[in-house]
């Protein structure tokens, strides 16, 4: 065999034995790494808005890790309650946060992602009672003016007292605040969706189906709380054989907990226009609601040195009694369903980072817990619902 023949013979088997090989690399090749995430990290790339406007939507949609924040003004509505002087209509200012994370696959167009709300709504009717010592003469020690140390002056100093003794920081007399609650409840919101995207539509529009799991936690406060005095008419009693002065703040509380578990299902439509990204968001869930109420009376009494029927201005605290009454518990199960929906404008800055605002509607249709169940105060019905509405403004990565 010559020379000749024997090379093109070697260099005929290294190229069969190169495309087997590259044949097998294809059929076992690993699946996309999810974490893959832009190793070039240029998130604060500048955006040229040429580029954009030449590239197609579905190009345009991102793919890989991506995270959103959001700060939250949502206002809540009111429970419904025995109390007629409560009106349900009315909606009352809260704040909070929405936290997602999620991973969308490239090349599947599927994915999974995470989302976190967290709301409080916190309005109560407070009104602000003096003290029958208008200081604690204890934590603040002796005057060094004119006054012969009747007052104090300056910064409150002296002997270390019990928290509920001591001066309100920042005023020149003790006051205790006597609240009534009148919308107070505190939601979390746990989510964990998949989704699909499919192909652009005609204009550029892009759907994204979803289906998942969301667990509701919404915790319920209601308060009513009392002052009285022994100067006051008509004093509450005390032992029959007590003679001195004395004042007491009673707590009637009722603190209800939901915990809900559904299923949801829904979608999120996008478009892009030039650096701006217009989308909407559904969701719809249903499941279960497992409740649960706490009632009880607390009692602080605040006993001080009495003499010729006056309380002195600084006179010290003889003694303070806690109570607790036992805890009444109760529950229920019920049936509950609600929705979400959201709408966003956001506007593209660099080539990772945008910021969005918009508004968010929560609605728990009916199946909530709120006001306990009026074993104290006035309670409220198991079987009502929650309305959260208001605007976002916030900052995503990728999205």
């Amino acid at each position: 065999m010559s020379v000749r023949k024997l090379t093109a013979s070697m260099l005929t088997a290294l190229a069969l034995l190169s495309g087997a090989a590259n044949l097998s690399a294809q059929q076992h090749a690993p699946p996309a790494d999810p974490f893959e995430f832009d190793p070039d990290f240029r998130w604060f790339e500048p955006v040229d808005e040429m580029a954009l406007e030449g590239l197609r939507p579905k190009k345009r949609a991102n793919t890989g890790w991506y995270g959103t924040y959001d700060r939250l003004m949502l206002y809540g509505s009111r429970p419904e309650l025995d109390d007629p002087n409560v009106s349900e209509v009315l909606l009352d200012r809260g704040w909070g946060h929405r936290y997602e994370i999620g991973y969308m696959l490239p090349g599947k167009e599927t994915g999974w992602g995470f989302t976190w709300v967290k709301n409080g709504v916190h309005q109560i009717d407070n009104v602000r009672r003096e003290a029958l010592n208008r200081y604690n003469g204890d934590q603040v020690g002796a005057g060094d003016g004119d006054d012969g140390g009747e007052f104090p002056t300056g910064i409150p100093f002296g002997e270390i007292v019990r928290q509920e003794e001591q001066n309100n920081q920042g005023f020149n007399y003790r006051f205790y605040d006597i609240r009534n609650t009148e919308n107070v409840m505190d939601l979390n919101s746990y989510e964990l969706n998949k989704s699909w995207r499919l192909e652009p539509y005609h204009y550029g529009g892009i759907l994204e189906p979803l289906v998942g799991v969301r667990w509701l936690r919404l915790k319920d406060t209601n308060i009513f709380e009392q002052y009285d005095s022994t100067f006051e008419f008509p004093p509450f009693q005390f032992d029959p054989l007590f003679e001195g002065a004395a004042e007491r703040v009673t707590t009637n509380q009722a603190i209800t907990e939901n915990e809900m578990i559904a299923a949801q299902i829904g979608f999120r439509y996008f478009k892009y226009r030039d650096r701006f990204l217009f989308s909407g968001q559904f969701k719809a869930f249903t499941g279960g609601n497992w409740q649960s109420t706490r009632s009880q009376t607390l009692r602080d009494t605040f006993i001080y040195d009495f003499e010729d029927n006056v309380v002195e201005i600084g006179a010290p605290l003889e003694a303070i009694v806690e109570e607790k009454d036992p805890p009444v518990y109760s529950r229920n199960d019920e049936f509950m369903v609600g929705y979400d929906v959201r709408g966003e404008i956001g506007y593209q800055l660099t080539k990772m980072i945008a910021v969005r605002s918009g508004f968010q509607v929560i609605h728990m249709a009916r199946g909530v817990w709120r006001g306990g169940d009026g074993t104290l105060i006035n309670g409220g019905s198991n079987d009502q619902d929650v309305l959260l509405v208001g605007a976002t403004f916030g900052i995503e990565l990728n999205r």
